[in-house]
């Protein structure tokens, strides 16, 4: 009976294909066996090579027919051309008893038999058509359990995946607009919600194009039409009309880096009065302030005192400028406790300070009266002013002179609470002021980068991140600990003392309200990006990938290996080529790029795994697209995006990929280390569906009465003129 399975025999074998002639007497293109009729030679299907105990498995790429024509050795007669039927084959992987896995370590010999695959060969390459109770799915090792549809060439035939591969190793779904990549996303999220076994899921969709709400009910229900029997949903908008919902991320969770790409912070003056006025901003909201502040302004102002004496330029006039403006910032009278501090702690007093200053400034006033070179400080003035500051700085840092002294206090990376006002009012002030004491034009270089950050700050685009204008966000218990739980769906803490709404008032922080009121743990968190400002995108991308990222670095740190990986994370990021794009030589790095990349590298060691879905390939970064081991691939037809990918994926796969620009909607080539081999495959339809479907221009051409549209209020809306609270009486309509 295995001889009615053969259909021809190998004529050539290179290093991943081979090259097979059906048998002469196969008629037609379809062969009837015990097991019923099989299609021979069609593109997708697949054959088997029996080499020895072992089955090579090959996926058929290319059919043609060959025709050859004979000559006799007298040259006097010619025979009639004679077709031969040839079929190509990229070899995929073994079948070892009934075990399969993807690659080869043999190769065929010429003329060895090539046999359709049997039900048996198919199910050891895909599994069972049904699968077995649901008792024998070993959690550790779940295998290929998650359906994803049914083969287009084997009818009836389920392609499922492995959740574990598929996710832990990153993967990307690629398609041109309209192929079906959102259906294809949502419909493999229900897939693993509809599994029995699965109790809870942290999944979270970065839409950009406001999609995914209709796909995802946002309650948990039996659901016996939708089959979402243990789907709850959290849905955040960017809608600043929807104030007890919408999207809401405080600008203090922002690290340094956030805020130099925000403000776009020029390398050379502006990011290190930047990052300075963020350190002076975080530390004053600390009870430790003034001792921190202090202290660490003494000790850099030493320094930089010290090193202009070191200078063999004009220096003399830079020192005394120095010295009278740390004069008159000692005195202030908002510093009597931060001296207390200093000297319980240092044993440092404001007069030895003000005496040492003095000291410097009679030295150097000394030195320009009597000096040939009046800008220049001689070796004794230069030992006097060492003197002056040595004992002072000794006491301060534990070092001498020169040495940097160690920073204690809030880095500006911490994402702690300060005040925006006194940020730019204040401490951006104070750091400027502090530069040209020592006569660097920090205030003429920092103009652009002041100018946009007033631009952000009274801009009410930008009220989801700094708060309305005019007014200051709170300052709630365990604020960055909520804003975890609730974008990464886990629920409620049991035992974190959360402010009252005397001190954060309702619809201030949405976030904080969905903890405060007791929400359940949620399946999928979907955060619409689709009204946020275009110029901001990345940071924002960037800024919720990162504290992820952190988060879950930090988890494994504090709770040991056990926690390493406990909260796999699975982020979703809709068209990402708006976000990670690929660097050019004469663009600006990109923050969400650079995040991205990293979570790529490093984040599968910590449970956080990447979806990439895009439309345009060719724009994505190479670092996050090579760290991607599955692939869906839908219909792509830009000869620039089937090059890009094509030299992303292994080179086996080269023949397969040629069919990419032809596939039908809803269909996929889905290659990688989540499936067992390669198939093309008729993705399972989702229920309910993504809000991405084709417009009906025609139904609308024909239908008898054209749509009512409300353009006036629309664009009062767009516009600003609609204040809030009519905005939200609109809404509540």
């Amino acid at each position: 009976m295995v001889n009615d399975f053969e259909i021809g025999r190998v004529v050539a074998v290179d290093t991943a294909e081979v090259t097979i002639e059906l048998n002469p007497d196969l008629k037609g293109m379809s062969r009837s066996t015990y097991e019923g009729a099989h299609e021979v030679a069609r593109i997708n299907s697949y054959v088997v090579i029996p080499v020895g105990t072992r089955r090579l498995v090959a996926m058929v790429t290319r059919v043609v027919l060959v025709e050859e024509a004979e000559l006799k050795a007298d040259r006097t007669m010619v025979t009639l051309p004679a077709t031969k039927r040839m079929i190509k084959a990229t070899l995929i992987g073994t079948i070892d008893s009934d075990t399969f896995r993807q690659g080869v370590s043999l190769f065929p010999v010429l003329e060895s038999p090539v046999h359709l695959a049997t039900r048996a060969d198919l199910d050891a390459i895909f599994g069972p058509i049904e699968q077995v109770g649901d008792s024998v799915i070993n959690q550790e090792k779940p295998g290929y359990c998650i359906p994803i549809g049914e083969s287009t060439i084997v009818q009836r035939r389920p392609i499922r995946i492995n959740p574990d591969a598929f996710f832990g190793k990153h993967a990307a779904i690629l398609g041109s607009t309209g192929s079906g990549k959102s259906c294809t996303i949502a419909s493999l999220i229900q897939s693993i919600l509809e599994q029995p076994q699965v109790k809870r899921t942290n999944f979270i969709i970065l839409d950009t194009n406001g999609e995914y709400r209709s796909a995802f009910p946002v309650k948990r229900e039996h659901d016996i039409r939708h089959k979402c029997v243990t789907l709850q949903t959290l849905y955040i908008p960017s809608d600043p009309e929807m104030k007890s919902e919408r999207l809401v991320i405080p600008y203090w969770f922002m690290n340094a880096e956030d805020f130099v790409r925000l403000f776009h912070a020029s390398k050379s003056v502006q990011r290190p009065v930047l990052l300075e006025a963020l350190r002076l901003a975080r530390n004053e909201a600390t009870s430790a302030s003034p001792l921190v502040l202090m202290r660490e302004e003494l000790v850099q102002e030493f320094n930089r005192i010290w090193s202009l004496t070191q200078k063999d330029e004009k220096t003399s006039k830079d020192v005394l400028r120095l010295v009278t403006g740390l004069k008159k910032r000692i005195n202030q009278e908002d510093l009597k406790e931060a001296w207390q501090h200093i000297k319980s702690k240092f044993g440092v007093t404001k007069e030895e300070v003000e005496n040492a200053l003095n000291r410097i400034s009679q030295i150097a006033n000394e030195h320009i009266e009597s000096s040939k070179f009046p800008m220049l400080f001689p070796a004794d003035a230069k030992k006097e002013i060492r003197d002056a500051l040595e004992k002072l700085y000794n006491k301060l840092t534990d070092l001498h002179l020169g040495e940097n002294g160690t920073i204690i206090g809030k880095s500006a990376d911490a994402p702690s609470y300060f005040d925006k006002f006194k940020f730019r009012s204040r401490h951006i002030e104070q750091v400027l002021r502090r530069e040209e004491s020592g006569g660097a034009r920090a205030r003429d270089y920092s103009g652009t980068m002041l100018l946009r950050i007033d631009r952000l700050l009274a801009d009410k685009r930008f009220d989801f991140m700094f708060g309305p204008v005019g007014e200051v966000l709170p300052n709630p218990a365990h604020a960055l600990a909520t804003f975890l739980r609730d974008i990464l769906g886990i629920g409620v803490s049991p035992i974190a003392d959360l402010s009252g709404e005397d001190d954060v008032h309702k619809e201030q922080l949405p976030f904080y309200d969905r903890q405060r009121s007791g929400e359940n743990a949620v399946d999928v968190v979907i955060i619409d990006l689709s009204l946020l400002a275009a110029e901001v995108l990345e940071n924002v991308t960037a800024l919720i990938g990162r504290l992820i990222l952190e988060f879950l670095q930090r988890l494994g740190e504090h709770g040991g290996e056990q926690a390493r990986g406990s909260l796999p994370v699975v982020l979703v990021l809709e068209e990402a080529q708006n976000y990670i794009q690929q660097t050019r030589s004469s663009e600006e790095e990109s923050i969400s790029r650079v995040v991205f990349e990293r979570i790529a590298r490093e984040g599968r060691k910590y449970g956080l795994s990447l979806v990439i879905a895009s439309q345009r390939p060719s724009e994505l970064s190479k670092t996050v697209l090579s760290q991607c081991n599955s692939f869906i691939v839908h219909r792509m037809q830009n000869p620039e995006d089937l090059r890009y990918f094509k030299e992303i994926v292994p080179g086996i796969y080269g023949p397969m990929l040629d069919q990419i620009p032809a596939l039908a909607p809803q269909t996929a080539l889905i290659l990688g280390e989540c499936v067992p081999a390669p198939a093309l495959v008729r993705i399972r339809e989702a229920q309910p569906v993504p809000r991405s479907r084709d417009p009906k221009f025609y139904k609308q051409w024909a239908a008898d009465t054209p749509p009512v549209i409300d353009v006036e209020e629309i664009c009062k809306k767009w516009e600003g003129i609609i204040g809030p609270e009519q905005q939200q009486e609109e809404h509540d309509k």
